[in-house]
């Protein structure tokens, strides 16, 4: 075991890079023309093995759009759910098939495999290019088939109380499914990253100069690299400890890959954790690896484009 850098309470699944919508807010890596998901038995052997070791507290399926390969996603959830773990989501933009039969029997499929909270994406930036009709329909199925724990979850722009015309939108939205019944979340704020970097960057103004100050792992969304709750499997089978692989499960068994871990092992993630983003910075930069900083908003960018670099080589 591997006490001293890993506890896992928690075990994610980008299940697919290919998504249903392109939308201009998105920060992941996903794209209309992408193919293929994560592997289910593989998914089936993580979750096994894992939950035989640590106690798991949640799971998440997300994407690119998971309920594109529906029956990964139940095959999943109900495996999770005979491990024990309680806490069983799915993140989804509910907008999989046009065909009404297919939506609800996916609807029915989704509660059978016991998902106990489900996140419904609505908001100005989805139904840009994902027609709320069929978003609705899916909404109405899970409804029929009681899903406990349903909620729309938008994305607002700077964060709730800011007046922009995406958030006035979001709200009108919104209204359409609190009218159902249906609760919402506190959903997510969107951070410069991707698309919303490209298509949003005037509403994020860049600072003058990279705050390196924060530690690692007190940002947004992130976790200490060497304190590691929660990993994410990704299409390609890499496991994700926050912004790189630390291994791919379909090379290498999962709990050998925490086992080996060590994140003070290797130059880049030592001087990210000693001295953070600024002395890994200073790390690639010694390698002659330039990095681009002029789009960043953060050390966190910072340390993503560096990770990315480094990956790219084959250095961590």
């Amino acid at each position: 075991m591997n006490p001293v850098h890993i506890n896992i309470n928690r075990i994610e699944f980008a299940i697919t890079n290919a998504c249903s919508g392109k939308c201009k807010h998105c920060s992941a890596a996903v794209s209309e023309t992408a193919s293929g998901s994560v592997d289910a038995d593989a998914a089936v052997k993580v979750i096994k093995q894992l939950t035989s070791r640590y106690a798991v507290e949640s799971m998440m399926t997300f994407g690119g759009e998971p309920l594109l390969y529906a029956d990964t996603v139940c095959e999943i959830h109900a495996v999770a759910r005979d491990c024990g773990i309680p806490v069983r989501q799915i993140i989804t933009n509910g907008f999989f098939s046009r065909d009404e039969q297919r939506i609800e029997s996916v609807a029915a499929a989704l509660c059978a495999s016991d998902v106990n909270n489900v996140l419904l994406s609505v908001d100005a930036f989805h139904q840009e290019y994902i027609p709320i009709e069929s978003v609705v329909l899916f909404a109405d199925s899970l409804l029929k088939n009681r899903a406990p724990k349903f909620r729309v979850h938008p994305a607002w722009l700077v964060n709730e109380q800011h007046q922009n015309p995406y958030n006035d939108e979001t709200k009108r939205l919104l209204r359409i499914f609190n009218d159902k019944g249906i609760e919402t979340s506190n959903g997510n704020n969107i951070f410069p990253a991707g698309n919303a970097n490209k298509f949003l960057g005037d509403y994020f103004p860049r600072p003058e100069t990279i705050d390196f100050s924060t530690p690692c792992g007190e940002m947004p969304y992130t976790g200490r690299i060497d304190e590691i709750e929660s990993v994410c499997v990704s299409p390609n089978g890499d496991l994700v400890g926050c912004s790189f692989a630390i291994g791919n499960i379909y090379k290498n068994d999962v709990l050998e890959i925490l086992d080996k871990y060590n994140p003070y092992e290797n130059p880049a993630t030592r001087a990210l954790l000693e001295g953070g983003a600024k002395m890994l910075l200073d790390y690639v930069d010694g390698l002659g690896i330039e990095i681009n900083s002029s789009d960043c908003y953060s050390a966190c960018g910072v340390c993503r484009k560096s990770m990315t670099a480094l990956k790219e080589r084959g250095l961590v």
